[in-house]
Formats: C-alpha cells, sequence, structure tokens
C-alpha cells in the first residue's frame, strides 16, 4: 500500500498565516456549474460551509452553467482557470498562475471536487506550498480509461488528504494503491431537504402524464449512460407489465443511451407504458407522483437519484453495487438486488406493488433516514470537521 508521497513544502506565507488566528482561508475548486450531480454537490457544501469560521473562494476550469447564478448570489469570489486540455501550453500557462495565485492568497486549504480539477489543481497547491490539500474521488474507477485511472492515482497521492463519497469508492482507492487509509475521509452526499419536502402535487403530475391515480408508478431517474443500465430497468418492466398490466414507468433524464433505450422499449412492447421524460426542472414533483425508485446500475460510487427518493418517502428497489448498500437498507427503505438481473427488480418490486403497507413504512423510514444522515447540514459539519483535522495534522492546533 502506498504512502503520502514525500514534497517540499516551501515556508511561503501560506504555512505562516494559520498563525495569525484569522479564518483559514479556502479554495473550493469545481469543474463548473452544469446541473450535474457532482456540481450539485459542491454548490450544496458551498452554500453550508460556515463563513464565520472559513474564508471561502471559488475556483472553477468553465465559469458556466444554471447553477452559476446561485453561487454569484452568495457574493463568493470566483477564479476561472479555464483549460480546454490537461496537457498542452494553455494548460501550462494556466497551471502557473495558479501557483501564483494560492501563494498571493496565502491559501490554507484547497479542496477540488472531480476528477480533472484534482489532476489540474493538487499538484498546483502543493508546489504553491498549500498546506492542506484535499483531492476528491466521486466514482470508481472502472469508468475511467487507464490514462485517466493513473493520472487521478498520481493525484490523490500528492494529495494531503482525500475526500471519497462512499465506503465503496475508499475501498477502490486502498485497492488501487491511491493512498493510505489514513488520508482518505468518507464524506456522503447530501440534499437539501427545503427542496423535498412531501407536500409536491402528486396528482398534477400524473393528469399531466395521464397516468390514473390508481395505477402503479415506477420511476428511474439519472443520465442515460451505459453504465446507469436501464436495458435491466426495461426488461424488468416488461415482467412487471406481464404480472400488472395497469403498471407505468417514468425514465427521468437524459444522455447518450436515451435512443437505443427507447428503442429497446418498443422492441420490448412496453413504449405505451414507459414515459420517457427527459430532462425535468421538477423532479421533487415527478418522484412524489412515484410509488417506487428503481435503480439499475452495474456501476455506482453514491447515487444522488437514491438520495432524493429517499426524502420523498419513496421505498426504492436497487443494485447491490458500489455505495448503494450504504444509503439504501435491505428490507427497511427498499431492497438490494444483483447487477443486471431484471428478474430479481421484478420480483422486488412486484412484491412492493402488491403491499401499499409496506411501500408507506419503507418511504417513512428512507423520509428519517435522509433527516438523521444526509441533510446538508450534517454533511458539511462533517466536512467541516475534516478540515479542522487536517489544518490540526498540519499545524498541531486550529
Amino acid at each position: 500500500m502506498a504512502g503520502t508521497l514525500s514534497i517540499p513544502r516551501p515556508q511561503t506565507p501560506v504555512v505562516q498565516a494559520q498563525s495569525t488566528g484569522c479564518r483559514p482561508r479556502v479554495v473550493l475548486f469545481t469543474d463548473s456549474f452544469m446541473r450535474g450531480g457532482t456540481e450539485r454537490q459542491f454548490v450544496r457544501l458551498v452554500r453550508g460551509i460556515d463563513r464565520n469560521r472559513y474564508d471561502i473562494a471559488i475556483a472553477c476550469l468553465q465559469r458556466c452553467g444554471p447553477l452559476l447564478s446561485e453561487v454569484e448570489s452568495l457574493g463568493i469570489s470566483i477564479v476561472e482557470f479555464p483549460i480546454d486540455s490537461l496537457y498542452n501550453f494553455k494548460a501550462a500557462k494556466l497551471f502557473v498562475q495558479l501557483v501564483r495565485f494560492l501563494r498571493r492568497e496565502q491559501i490554507q486549504i484547497v479542496h477540488t471536487f472531480d476528477f480533472y480539477t484534482s489532476v489540474f489543481a493538487v499538484p498546483a497547491a502543493r508546489l504553491a506550498g498549500v498546506p492542506v490539500v484535499l483531492a476528491s474521488r466521486r466514482e470508481l474507477l472502472n469508468l475511467r480509461t487507464a490514462w485517466q485511472q493513473r493520472a487521478i492515482r498520481v493525484a490523490c497521492r500528492l494529495a494531503t488528504g482525500v475526500v471519497a463519497n462512499s465506503r465503496a469508492v475508499g475501498h477502490d482507492m486502498v485497492g488501487a494503491e491511491s493512498g493510505s487509509l489514513r488520508k482518505i475521509h468518507i464524506l456522503p452526499n447530501c440534499i437539501d431537504l427545503d427542496k423535498f419536502e412531501q407536500k409536491s402535487d402528486a396528482e398534477k403530475i400524473r393528469r399531466e402524464l395521464r397516468v390514473s391515480p390508481r395505477s402503479i408508478l415506477i420511476g428511474a431517474l439519472g443520465n442515460l449512460r451505459p453504465e446507469k443500465n436501464l436495458e435491466t430497468f426495461l426488461l424488468a418492466a416488461r415482467g412487471i407489465v406481464d404480472a400488472i398490466p395497469s403498471a407505468e414507468f417514468l425514465v427521468i433524464g437524459d444522455g447518450p443511451a436515451a435512443n437505443k433505450l427507447k428503442s429497446l422499449a418498443n422492441d420490448l412492447h412496453v413504449s405505451e407504458s414507459v414515459h420517457f421524460l427527459g430532462e425535468r426542472p421538477d423532479v421533487p414533483d415527478l418522484l412524489a407522483a412515484l410509488d417506487i425508485l428503481v435503480m439499475s446500475s452495474y456501476t455506482e460510487s453514491f447515487p444522488n437519484a437514491i438520495l432524493e427518493a429517499m426524502a420523498m418517502g419513496k421505498p426504492v428497489v436497487a443494485t447491490n453495487v458500489g455505495g448503494i448498500p450504504e444509503v439504501v437498507e435491505e428490507g427497511q427503505t427498499g431492497f438490494l438486488v444483483p447487477p443486471r438481473d431484471p428478474k430479481a427488480i421484478a420480483d422486488r418490486v412486484l412484491s412492493l406493488c402488491r403491499n401499499s403497507i409496506q411501500r408507506l413504512q419503507m418511504g417513512q423510514t428512507a423520509r428519517a433516514r435522509v433527516e438523521r444522515n444526509f441533510t446538508v447540514q450534517a454533511v458539511t459539519a462533517k466536512l467541516e470537521g475534516i478540515y479542522v483535522w487536517s489544518l490540526r495534522e498540519r499545524f498541531g492546533s486550529t
């Protein structure tokens, strides 16, 4: 198992600033402000961090996306380092600018949130002498190419700590020799409960979609990418419709697999029962209209879709892969099934379809679990604890 690499740290003003008693200066680094899962987590944590304790600045690779206005409204400075590649002259020039920026601003914590920011900014922060450099791992390595896997391993070894969004990702790192257990911090995804209240108008959504109030409605939520394995969801839908012809299904999201999935629905003769909705801004309302959420992915680190469904009080049937078992409690908030097994999904969904009391009890337990463990407030407190621990490791006090 590899340990932390030993890298010379010049005694710049970056290091000296901690002894002044001022708020630690923190740079949070995101790729962009698009409406992806990582970006939404980034914005929630930015909003949640106590700015009476930390002096926050934001850095990004692309200052664009629908979440940008929300971040700008917070009055936090945003600095852009617009690389278009990790290995050209422009990236090298911006790398030097980042090093100078971190030294000039006397930054004490750099926390990167995704693959590209970790690969770009972690080496720059170490070269700048930043005392605490935290990389993030929010996916399993099997989703990356060989060179990307090597790059993120190097970045994680260079970092003073790595924030992983599930224990599954943490174990994946150790197995890949990305770093020692001591430098890995587990920080689960969080959810803004104010946006996922159970007062949404489910009947309105059903009227819009022409779904009977008496029909069982089963949904899948997420980007339509190969690893989400919606083919298994559609195969399960075929089995469910055979048993309950009135059952209907929502596929919420868009992505490169959309056309292929629509074609498969036609081939399986379930296209009249499956509603492909694309990207929707009203996800809480759509989840409120569901009876059950299904996640059929063959790999996941920590899925936001499951948290959102649980926050809306819905039971979940999901594959037993990656970090999903860290969210879904078997038999309590839903059921776990093997990946690529449509019959197992169909059987568990049908058991819930036939037991409305169990659906209600699981949904209530799911909501309570989110309230205890996965709110913005709870997860932000854990993140601030990571910052305190990291600074203490570096300086001996905070």
